[in-house]
């Protein structure tokens, strides 16, 4: 057991190398799927979506009998707005205004042969029409089309929001107003819409159903792995996963609603909106293949493949970080949608790109802040110094975790002239990685630590057993404290340590765990795995 010691350190030091030395080369370049399809821009893809669904301002479902649903219209507004397109979105929301818009102000759901189908409105429409109208105003300098867009939030305020134990939670339309518990789409919350809203209009209403909306999403995936496309909530905050809008379906599930949920909180410029999207990774990655129809822990329920489906799962890897293998993902989405475009592929592929590369439509777009930080972190000398604790000379000194008994100093770990980390000398403390980034600081910081010793158990032997919700407080020496709120704990062979998603640059603040683990091979005198705990910085 004394090699112990050595090895697992060693395997660390070996992985902040490997990042470390990525970090002074070019970018990763996402591999292209293979196909005819050719690789697009956010805005190339803003701008087939005009082209080929867009007729005199009407937004038009080719695939599904060529009728014009509200949803589509505020899609539309919002790419038009995305990539400043004025005549595409005065075209757009001209048609929406003489055929859709009812007297209350909202939108009628369907249209179609020249007349109104279908007049209940749906929310999710409505809210990212208004968020679209107050971008529209910012970007093309027109403040009328501001206070439309506060108007008809205001609208929505009143007729589509009910207040639960939960908070203010957004109703899918008026037909779900009449009774509780109350029928709910996870996926019409846009966290991003609400603070523009908010932002625009000063409502205190807008932060009142972010959080709600937050709290509710977060109830569902303290559940499962995945959000289900309808759930109910009642009165005094519970939520239940449902298999359709008023419970009339055959099957709970994780589908094409659902999908737009981790796009819509991946966006989001609070980091506990972000945090969610990040937990659907590991029911997402069950497969390597993203099938249209999942069970909420990721099972493939269909052997249909849709490009809004790797979207979403590039919005979620790219709420953890994880820029690279985001990118690969948008480039498959896309290219899935070329080969096969549907109106609402199309619109997606679009908006997704918008969204999480462009920084576009008042978003936080975290593919957009990795790029920026990865240009930063290209000279690991220049990286250590740009964050705002290192510059003030402040660095962390103790280490809490209460779930699991954990109370320690922390040691400044640094490399030998092997360039090898330097582990903790203490089997009792943990080490902070001081050439990287201060806990608290944009960006990954490092903690390791030993799991045991030659005659007992060391300060990580129960990390493997965090649970997400866990809290971390790591205390700084200017006597702050940082807390972080763990998002997963995984175990992994060391041949398969996911040293990007660790190491790799972050658009918030985030702290890794790690230890070892898994089996001791006596024949090495070594851990077979590595335990990694994940978590962001708290609100």
């Amino acid at each position: 057991m004394n090699a112990l010691r050595h090895s697992c350190a060693g395997f660390i030091a070996l992985a902040i190398a490997a990042s470390l030395f990525a970090c002074t080369s070019s970018p990763t370049t996402p591999a292209s799927p293979s196909g005819p399809a050719q690789a697009r821009t956010a805005d190339d893809a803003a701008r087939a979506f005009l082209s080929n669904y867009v007729v005199d301002g009407r937004v038009v479902r080719k695939d599904q009998g060529s009728d014009t649903v509200s949803e589509g219209q505020a899609y539309g507004m919002l790419i038009a707005v995305s990539i400043g397109d004025e005549n595409a979105f005065d075209s757009i929301y001209a048609w929406t205004t003489a055929n859709l818009v009812q007297t209350d102000g909202l939108m009628a759901w369907d249209w179609k042969d020249g007349k109104i189908i279908d007049n209940e409105p749906a929310s999710d429409a409505d809210l990212d029409a208004a968020r679209a109208l107050v971008e529209a105003g910012k970007t093309f300098n027109e403040p009328d089309l501001i206070a439309k867009g506060n108007a008809l939030g205001e609208v929505i305020l009143d007729k589509l929001t009910v207040t639960t134990a939960a908070g203010r939670i957004l109703l899918p339309g008026l037909w779900a107003a009449t009774s509780e518990p109350y029928a709910y789409n996870p996926s019409y919350a846009s966290p991003a819409a609400f603070s523009v809203l908010s932002e625009s209009s000063g409502d205190a209403r807008w932060q009142e159903l972010a959080s709600g909306s937050r709290a509710v999403t977060s109830a569902l995936l303290t559940k499962s792995g995945l959000p289900p496309d309808w759930a109910q909530v009642h009165a005094d905050g519970t939520v239940d996963s449902m298999p359709g809008a008023r419970g009339t379906g055959t099957t709970v599930q994780y589908s094409y609603d659902a999908a737009r949920l981790p796009l819509r909180y991946a966006e989001s410029c609070d980091p506990a909106d972000t945090a969610l999207a990040a937990k659907l990774i590991s029911a997402l990655q069950r497969q390597s293949d993203v099938f249209a129809q999942l069970d909420l822990g990721g099972g493939a329920l269909t052997t249909d493949q849709s490009s809004v489906g790797y979207d979403a799962r590039a919005a979620a890897l790219a709420a953890a970080g994880q820029a690279n293998l985001a990118e690969q993902d948008l480039s498959r989405a896309d290219q899935l949608e070329q080969s096969n475009s549907t109106y609402y592929g199309a619109a997606w592929s679009a908006l997704a790109q918008q969204e999480l590369q462009a920084g576009t439509l008042g978003s936080c777009a975290p593919l957009h802040q990795a790029s920026g930080a990865a240009n930063a972190m290209q000279d690991p000398a220049a990286q250590q110094t740009s964050t705002s604790e290192q510059l003030a000379g402040v660095v962390p000194t103790h280490l809490q975790i209460a779930q699991i008994g954990v109370d320690t100093s922390l040691e400044a770990l640094t490399k030998d002239a092997s360039g090898e980390i330097v582990p903790p000398q203490s089997f009792s403390d943990a080490g902070w990685y001081k050439d990287g980034v201060v806990p608290g600081d944009l960006g990954p910081a490092v903690i390791a630590g030993h799991i045991d010793s030659a005659t007992g158990p060391a300060i990580f032997d129960q990390l493997a057993t965090l649970k997400p919700g866990a809290v971390i407080d790591v205390t700084l020496s200017d006597n702050s404290t940082v807390s972080f709120v763990v998002d997963s704990t995984i175990t992994v062979p060391k041949q398969q340590f996911p040293t990007t998603q660790v190491y790799g640059p972050t658009p918030t603040a985030q702290l890794r765990v790690i230890t070892c683990g898994g089996a001791f091979d006596d024949s090495y005198g070594h851990y077979l795995d590595n335990v990694v705990v994940f978590a962001h910085k708290s609100a």
